[in-house]
């Protein structure tokens, strides 16, 4: 749900949601790497709140470790959520309440300004009595507007749920990388997300008698800081604000998870091995 950012698909996640992914993704995806040695990288997020797609899980700290395999294109992610600090929604505390699993492959392209990856996802919930679901994913992100002096990076990822949801959601997301020096890079971004209506009748359940409607339902504006501390460290700081769509969408989280809008972020420490 879900590393230091370079230009292509790691600038994409760089804006701050759940699943800490380094710059804390919003696309909760794990990097993916076409380095001709195996890579390992073992990260740990601090963050205010556990927040993903809008939905505001845990209004306490949480801890996000994560730890991340990439070779020839591949990337193997474990990421987990331990609640910290208060119950979360699900009335999980002091314990982990979410691990997941994905698997991710940078497809080969021929056009310089587009990368595309594709993967799979598994969630699953110990200790919250949650059925465990996975989602399939493709991303693409253009990076035709890299060597701009502030660089922008539009990308679209399609999140499609094939066990317990059976949605589909889309995240759209916009980002602006900056390299302040060689140890220092800033970036910020806004990003929304669509849901259809198995997706929105699935994560916002509106009561038997109705449906949600297919939809915008998410919005969210971040900003990071990545600060390379050593050759193999660096630190993230994210901060980012989260709000939902209003009308049923809203009145659905309201009864639902611990918040309708949030203003959260953390710090991130990433060590390449």
């Amino acid at each position: 749900m879900n590393k230091l950012m370079t230009v292509g698909f790691a600038a994409v996640m760089a804006a701050g949601i759940a699943g800490a992914q380094g710059e804390m993704s919003v696309t909760g995806l794990p990097p993916a790497g076409n380095t001709p040695e195996p890579e390992v990288t073992a990260e740990a997020a601090l963050l205010s709140s556990y927040v993903w797609r809008g939905q505001v899980y845990n209004n306490d700290a949480v801890l996000q470790p994560q730890i991340t395999v990439s070779h020839m294109g591949f990337s193997l992610n474990v990421w987990g959520n331990y609640n910290l600090a208060g119950k979360d929604c699900g009335g999980v505390s002091s314990d982990f309440s979410e691990i997941d699993f994905s698997l991710a492959y940078n497809v080969p392209f021929n056009l310089s300004d587009m990368e595309i990856v594709v993967g799979a996802t598994h969630y699953t919930f110990p200790n919250t009595g949650v059925e465990s679901t996975s989602e399939v994913f493709v991303n693409g992100a253009i990076t035709t507007f890299e060597d701009l002096v502030v660089p922008v990076i539009p990308s679209v990822t399609l999140f499609g749920d094939v066990d317990e949801a059976r949605g589909t959601y889309v995240l759209i997301d916009v980002c602006a990388p900056y390299e302040v020096s060689e140890y220092l890079k800033v970036s910020g971004g806004v990003s929304m997300g669509y849901g259809n209506t198995s997706y929105n009748d699935f994560y916002f359940p509106n009561g038997p008698a109705s449906s949600q409607e297919a939809g915008f339902n998410d919005y969210n504006f971040y900003g990071t800081v990545d600060y390379a501390l050593t050759d193999s460290v660096t630190a993230s700081f994210n901060l980012t604000y989260t709000m939902l769509e209003g009308g049923a969408i809203e009145d659905a989280a309201r009864g639902i998870y611990d918040a309708k809008e949030k203003i959260w972020g953390g710090v991130n420490v990433a060590y390449d091995f």
